[in-house]
């Protein structure tokens, strides 16, 4: 059966409450976040109060030691209590928290979202406002006996003290006897109940594999979240914010001896806590060092305009593999770099050719390759004519191709500071040529785009931009117009109204640049560029 025989059973919220306190059900780590509001609080005691259904609970029982919660509502839990199989909470996250933190709020921060009372006069819950009242009821001194007692005796000689006495028992009476139905399911692997769990969640979120390697990895002496927050503290203190956990968990994986797939991720749960605190490390350490050599060998003061992660945790792995390269294998890879982000060779990846780029990048970072073999041609006309949008990876190549000759201003002629426009992914920086289409030219192509801080010169197109810029610059207008592959010619085709002249012209100036940056002539598209080596550099190819 699917799921296992589902059991069904009635339980009361006390029983179900103190099993969380007490470590006999468990809340795993790859549960989302608690999101609920005041509001939501109120309203789940209300109906509890009023004997409202308040929907069931799934608990899982399993053998699996998986990574749970220390703490749910602020509370501290019994973490004392490991033996296996044990209960953990699939379905009732946000209701079961809130009544934790109610009934057990032992803070003294009356703001708490825990700090619930019960008005014993106009019945209702509460959240208190004001200097303590005698017909407010503490939620948390509803369960223990002795407090319940106290409490009571506090409005002893209040005149409406009957009314309070009736009210509180009442309370005390829809609490406690309050039951709820609890589904559990039995034995099943944290992967068979991934779908489930993605099934009944609320919010609909999905399930990623750090989820359920966060659960599946936690050892007591290991907790991956706290691996990957090291990896992201190193990235974030060199500039480079948001690496996504999973890659930073494909690379944990590959430093572990694994590779980057999920089937090959999956192996981490069977390693010791010891082999998993060696791999995060060696991560962290191998992220901190591709990161300083992006930083100083390619146009990346950020991962903003990175075309693809992949390359961020290939060459991770370069590092970790051989965490000083040598002058040949810098040029080589950074060759490689410019290659698989021009030629998109990670735009169809699968896990076949995960494997054989993990295997040539190892292969190369112990010597055993001169090169990081790329199959894929580069097509020429693709990279400069396709659409210019900055959340695809073939604009943010063609953004660093531009950013790599170090561009100036259009508008101010100075030279543009990368830090400024290339920390993050903001289209305000990028302008056009010309501003409408012109039969196959569209006006939105990257071969049309221009970068400058400044608007100054979007209500100007063509010729009318040029004379423009002659105005700003005089005698220096070419050199600006150059840094940003707009030389004479390509002036001239303005000039005459030749647009197709000004887009094939554009484009052997950037052809030249990419077949310089790749070190390959394999590409397609008409181009009209010369080539020769330069023997000073290893291999290095230039352009005249």
């Amino acid at each position: 059966m699917k799921y296992r025989d589902p059991k069904p059973d009635i339980q009361r919220i006390e029983e179900i409450v103190s099993g969380v306190i007490y470590g006999d059900i468990k809340l795993p780590k790859f549960q989302r976040p608690f999101v609920w509001k005041r509001k939501d609080v109120i309203k789940l005691l209300d109906s509890i109060y009023n004997g409202y259904p308040i929907g069931s609970i799934l608990l899982w029982q399993s053998s699996e030691p998986l990574a749970s919660e220390r703490t749910i509502a602020d509370l501290e839990i019994n973490t004392e209590k490991d033996y296996l199989p044990t209960n953990y909470l699939l379905d009732g996250q946000q209701r079961i928290s809130s009544l934790c933190g109610c009934l057990y709020w032992n803070s003294s921060d009356y703001k708490s979202l825990w700090n619930v009372a019960f008005d014993l006069d106009k019945q209702k819950f509460i959240y208190p406002k004001d200097d303590y009242r005698i017909e407010y009821f503490p939620l948390n001194k509803l369960l223990n006996t002795s407090d319940f007692i106290n409490q009571c005796s506090s409005f002893e000689a209040h005149p409406k003290k009957e009314k309070f006495y009736k009210n509180a028992e009442k309370l005390l009476r829809s609490i406690k006897d309050y039951k709820i139905a609890v589904v559990k399911i039995g034995e099943m692997t944290i992967n068979e109940v991934a779908p489930i769990f993605e099934r009944i969640n609320s919010t609909g979120r999905k399930l990623t594999i750090v989820d359920l390697m966060r659960a599946a990895t936690w050892k007591g002496d290991f907790d991956l979240n706290d691996a990957i927050k090291k990896v992201n503290f190193i990235c974030e203190e060199k500039g480079y914010f948001e690496i996504s956990e999973n890659h930073i968990l494909r690379n944990i994986s590959a430093c572990a001896e694994f590779g980057i797939n999920r089937e090959d991720i999956d192996k981490l749960r069977s390693e010791s806590s010891d082999s998993l605190l060696i791999a995060s490390d060696k991560c962290a350490e191998a992220y901190g060092l591709a990161i300083d050599y992006m930083k100083l060998n390619l146009p990346m003061p950020s991962a903003a305009y990175l075309p693809y992660s992949l390359q961020l945790t290939y060459l991770v792995e370069m590092f970790n593999v051989r965490n000083e390269l040598s002058d040949h294998q810098v040029i080589n890879i950074t060759k490689w770099f410019w290659r698989t982000a021009i030629s998109r060779h990670f735009g169809t990846s699968n896990t076949g050719q995960n494997s054989r780029d993990l295997e040539s990048v190892r292969m190369f970072a112990v010597g055993n390759l001169d090169e990081i073999p790329i199959d894929k041609e580069i097509s020429i006309d693709k990279f400069v004519f396709d659409d210019f949008r900055l959340n695809i990876a073939n604009s943010k190549s063609f953004v660093l191709v531009l950013a790599q000759r170090s561009p100036r201003d259009l508008v101010t002629g100075s030279r543009l500071h990368l830090e400024e426009f290339m920390t993050s992914l903001n289209r305000s920086y990028f302008h056009k040529l010309y501003k409408e289409e012109d039969g196959e030219h569209k006006s939105n192509s990257c071969i049309n785009i221009f970068v400058s801080t400044s608007q100054e010169l979007d209500n100007y197109s063509g010729d009318e931009l040029i004379n423009q810029l002659y105005n700003l610059h005089g005698d220096d207008t070419m050199s600006v117009l150059q840094s940003q592959y707009i030389d004479e010619q390509c002036v001239r085709h303005i000039r005459e109204g030749n647009r197709a002249g000004f887009c094939r012209q554009r484009k052997n100036l950037i052809a030249a640049d990419v077949i310089r940056l790749t070190g390959t002539d394999r590409i397609t598209g008409q181009i009209d560029v010369d080539i020769y080596n330069d023997e000073d550099e290893e291999g290095q190819e230039f352009i005249e």
